[in-house]
């Protein structure tokens, strides 16, 4: 897919609706952007979540991600590398 988009006086430019829509690009996403050659490549960034962002997604954890923190470092503990 083949789509024109313009520079602005600020180097903006504006993603087309077809090529947002195919791979999934809303507002608020955050892209990779990457050159190679002659060719800017723009790469839908993936989120970035701290552990604590899971807390108290699985059943039977606590809500509180200091006590998630503390139990999840207690499991890392028995660990043998």
């Amino acid at each position: 897919m083949e789509k024109m988009t313009k520079v602005t006086r600020k180097y903006q430019i504006t993603i087309p609706k077809e090529v947002r829509k195919k791979v999934h690009i809303d507002v608020g996403d955050r892209l990779q952007v990457t050159e190679k050659d002659e060719m800017i490549i723009l790469k839908k960034a993936g989120k970035k979540r701290s552990l604590t962002d899971f807390a108290g997604c699985w059943k039977g954890y606590p809500e509180n991600p200091d006590e998630f923190m503390k139990n999840l470092r207690k499991l890392w503990s028995t660990w043998k590398a």
